[in-house]
């Protein structure tokens, strides 16, 4: 770009991004988010409660006393809607302002009902889920790191590249434990699920063979979620934690699928629950300010509480026995604690971690630790420091095959360190978003790009299926130190001039757009990825938001001959932005009544079309040879044999019927359309729908995808057709799935 752009003031230029992570400082630096640093990690889980996939939790009803169907699942139970859900459920049913704009094209294609011929796949999963879970990280018998993300467990295997990927929950997968003597059978639990109906169905475990592909699904007891698993020294018996209020512990018979005995754990949260291997079924629990040691005699289960003693009251987040019996566990304050399994009484052994230690893991010859500090640490049996090397995130999980160590952290990255230790940071082999929800999607011949709520923006390689470079969002150092008190409603701890929803690339390549939840455009060289130029478009209105930061940006394209920017603004907004005049707005659409969702160019770039939250479906026509002509059509007919560059507005005529019967307006995010042949959309239940093109009724056959465990915010199919990609609102994850024949 020329001279013509410079910084707008206040915003520095980006540096370049080498080393594939954004510093945890980043999230917080002059800004609100975190009254106590440290108890922000406690509250991790709390995030999750609060996701879509889960949000109605605490309305369930916590009565034992339930009809079980033929497996012993709970009978479903409806949830309330909430204030004003249903009305809009039967006005979306009642009123539908878009109709008239629905006008077929000359040489329409007859409506077939059929499912299409094409199916997906999944060809791979981006992303980690280490933003709020720890101790879910493993190896197998192949030495393949297996972990979860959204509803999938992986084994990825570093040496070939390629992904093993298990579909057997139906949501978060939050919890995830290895057998002691079978490296290749693990068990998994999940948060509750919400079904299409808006029924709820409890959490439930699934205890699968990676080797034999064999599954073995466990009653659902649980409430809320399965916390925390673990194996007796056997692999006979597994042992779960749930999320209720009392955080209850049941013990399996998990072959038979028997429950064998079930007991409260504590008003407090439970982080980590182990079997002992020395002393015949004792377990121990840790979490939130307790340690609780317990016997199970294979009827009840005895509680004794462990001592606080000098060591004082603490909350742990992880633990491991020893090879005398006794315990280690990792604190809050960043210690290392031993419990005596007789006495229960405490003392500290090392103080290794400046901040929590999340994770822990007894190897051949020592401990390996993991901390808030961003440290990985080795120490010898006399907790002796042998070597360190520090992380750009917070480290969540370890775990060692005796050769390499496999790590986890809070950003959603995976690395392999060799277990004698390394000088430098190695390239994460798995890479993903970890903060709010991810939303900004655009892709290319054989790339794509994403943005989300962790002030970062990823240019992907669908072929080699890995991170090509990073970017960020804002490099702002001074932000306001309030917390958020405008804007998108996220679970992001970043401030909203951080966050970007919305993405796009012009069509020679060089520049990137990100449309910002601060109601801000920010424009990014694409090479570099450095921000060139920043546009306030808060003040560009139709509605008066106290300091005029609510309007942020969802919707944005730029036009096929690559001279202008669309953006569409939760201001009731389309500006059109001249790329040439360093991206002035030079005229702006006010004709919708509510904020704008999605916008689509015309392949000759002379036509706009765009929809709202209102249920609208308006045109406007670009003069590109004088813009303030530009004018909003209301004549649809004129338009109808129009080629559309983009198909991404879920209103409009070969997508009229994608809702299934029983949704709103509101349930599908996103479409789009290859080659008039498919539609491809992502609704509010974590699905990817696949249609025959057009779809013109409401009876029409789809292919439903499940995987995703949130929303689905964005879909998009690849130039040439081979792959679709899906992104994941609260679950973070970017799947790429491939189509076939």
């Amino acid at each position: 770009m020329g001279s013509g752009f410079g910084c707008q003031s206040g915003e520095p230029q980006a540096k370049n991004i080498t080393d594939g992570v954004i510093k945890e400082e980043e999230v917080n630096e002059n800004y609100g988010a975190f009254k106590d640093d440290q108890d922000s990690d406690i509250d991790d889980f709390e995030n999750l409660e609060k996701g879509a996939a889960i949000q109605s939790m605490i309305q369930l009803d916590d009565d034992d006393d339930e009809e079980e169907d033929e497996n012993g699942d709970p009978v479903e139970k409806k949830v309330a809607p909430a204030p004003g859900e249903e009305q809009e459920g039967q006005c979306w049913l009642a009123v539908k302002p878009f109709i008239g704009a629905l006008v077929a094209p000359s040489d329409a294609p007859a409506n077939n009902p059929a499912a299409p011929d094409a199916n997906l796949e999944v060809d791979w999963v981006y992303g980690y889920r280490g933003h709020d879970c720890r101790d879910n990280l493993f190896f197998d018998s192949k030495s393949r790191a297996v972990y979860p993300i959204a509803s999938f467990v992986i084994a990825y295997d570093k040496k070939a590249h390629t992904q093993q990927v298990l579909r057997h929950h139906t949501d978060d997968v939050v919890s995830l434990c290895q057998h002691p003597t079978n490296k290749d059978i693990f068990a998994s639990g999940q948060v509750q699920t919400i079904s299409l109906s808006g029924y709820t169905k409890r959490p439930f475990i699934c205890v699968f063979n990676l080797a034999t592909q064999e599954m073995t699904k466990l009653p659902a007891v649980h409430h809320r979620a399965v916390r925390a698993l673990t194996f007796s020294p056997d692999g006979k018996y597994l042992a779960s934690v749930g999320a209720d209020n009392n955080n209850s512990i049941y013990i399996w018979d998990w072959e038979s699928k028997t429950k064998l005995a079930e007991t409260k754990g504590d008003v407090n949260k439970i982080y980590c629950i182990e079997w002992s291997s020395k002393t015949k079924g004792q377990l121990v629990t840790v979490g939130v300010k307790h340690v609780f040691f317990w016997t199970w005699t294979g009827g009840s289960i005895k509680r004794n509480r462990g001592l606080s003693g000098k060591v004082g009251i603490q909350t742990y987040f992880c633990h491991r026995f020893m090879d005398n019996g006794n315990v280690l566990l990792g604190s809050k304050k960043g210690q290392l604690v031993m419990y005596d399994a007789m006495t229960r009484t405490p003392k500290v052994v090392a103080k290794p971690h400046k901040g929590a230690v999340f994770a822990l893991v007894k190897v051949k010859g020592g401990y390996i630790t993991g901390g808030k500090d961003k440290f990985l640490r080795f120490f010898d049996n006399s907790f002796k420091e042998k070597w360190s090397l520090e992380f750009g995130s917070y480290v969540r999980s370890v775990n060692s095959d005796g050769t390499n160590i496999v790590v986890g952290t809070r950003n959603g990255e995976i690395y392999f360190v060799p277990e004698s230790g390394a000088s430098t940071v190695p390239e994460a082999v798995i890479a993903g978003h970890f903060e709010g929800e991810v939303w900004g999607l655009h892709v290319l011949h054989n790339t794509f790009l994403t943005s989300g709520e962790d002030n970062m923006v990823i240019n992907w390689d669908m072929t080699a299926h890995k991170p090509l470079a990073y970017g960020k969002v804002s490099n702002l150092k001074k932000v306001p130190k309030t917390r958020r008190k405008y804007g998108v409603s996220t679970t992001s701890r970043f401030h909203p001039c951080k966050c970007a929803r919305a993405v796009s690339m012009s069509p020679d390549g060089t520049h990137i757009a990100l449309g910002r939840n601060d109601g801000k455009l920010a424009v990014l060289d694409a090479k570099s990825l450095k921000v060139m130029k920043v546009v306030n478009l808060n003040k560009i209105s139709k509605r008066q938001i106290r300091n005029q930061k609510g309007n942020w940006i969802e919707a944005m394209s730029y036009s096929p001959c690559g001279k202008f920017l669309a953006v569409g603004t939760h201001g009731m907004v389309v500006c059109i932005c001249e790329v040439a005049k360093d991206y002035e707005c030079a005229v702006d659409f006010k004709s919708h009544n509510s904020v704008i969702t999605h916008l689509d160019w015309s392949a000759d770039s002379q036509h706009i079309r765009s929809t709202d939250k209102g249920y609208e479906l308006l045109f406007f026509d670009v003069d590109a040879k004088d813009l303030k002509k530009s004018k909003h059509n209301p004549h649809a007919t004129a338009l109808k044999d129009l080629e559309w560059a983009t198909n991404s507005c879920v209103l409009s005529w070969p997508t009229q019927c994608v809702w299934d019967t029983d949704m709103d307006g509101s349930d599908v995010n996103a479409v789009d359309v290859f080659n008039k042949q498919l539609v491809a959309t992502g609704d509010d239940h974590g699905n990817v729908n696949l249609f025959r093109y057009p779809v013109l009724e409401s009876s029409n056959e789809q292919i439903r995808h499940a995987g995703h465990s949130s929303h689905v915010t964005n879909v998009k199919f690849s130039k040439d057709g081979k792959y679709l990609i899906s992104v994941g609102g609260g679950d973070k994850a970017v799947v790429q799935w491939r189509l076939k024949a």
